[in-house]
């Protein structure tokens, strides 16, 4: 029972982050969700150029069956969920289907070297994953598809 109020609750804060922007029109905030989609489109880009390197990182994770698999399957969440992201479209499904991506990063990847380092690969992950989990409680924002969406369901219901 106290499960169900603790999502509640979380529900509420996350619609009064909502409400808070679409008041304010930070346009700051909408520029980093720009930001961040365009990062994970560069970031399976740069996959898809890099596949047998990113195949090679899933075989030495012990996946060797589903390596080829899971490597495009990466290469395509980062690149159409980058897209949605960065135009604002179904954000918080597409920040959900990132996570367990950056996750995995986190948990796979092994620094060598630099790993205290503020650009080495490991802190630009643990940065992402900070603005997946930054956006998907705050939301799309003020210039995106989602509040246009739900402006003109608003005004169409009145």
């Amino acid at each position: 029972m106290e499960t169900l109020n603790n999502s509640g609750k979380i529900v509420e804060f996350t619609k009064n982050v909502e409400k808070w922007h679409h008041k304010h029109h930070v346009v700051l905030y909408d520029y980093g969700r720009i930001a961040l989609g365009c990062f994970l489109v560069f970031k399976g880009i740069s996959f898809l150029f890099n596949m047998t390197a990113l195949e090679q990182i899933l075989l030495d994770s012990k996946l060797y069956e589903m390596a080829t698999f899971l490597a495009y399957t990466v290469v395509i969440i980062h690149i159409v969920g980058g897209a949605m992201i960065t135009v604002g479209w179904q954000t918080r499904l597409a920040l959900l289907l990132q996570f367990p991506i950056v996750l995995s990063a986190l948990l796979f990847f092994t620094p060598k070297h630099d790993f205290f380092s503020l650009y080495s690969p490991f802190a630009v992950t643990i940065y992402t994953l900070l603005f997946l989990v930054f956006y998907l409680v705050g939301g799309a924002g003020y210039y995106s598809f989602d509040h246009s969406r739900a402006y003109r369901y608003r005004k169409s219901s009145r």
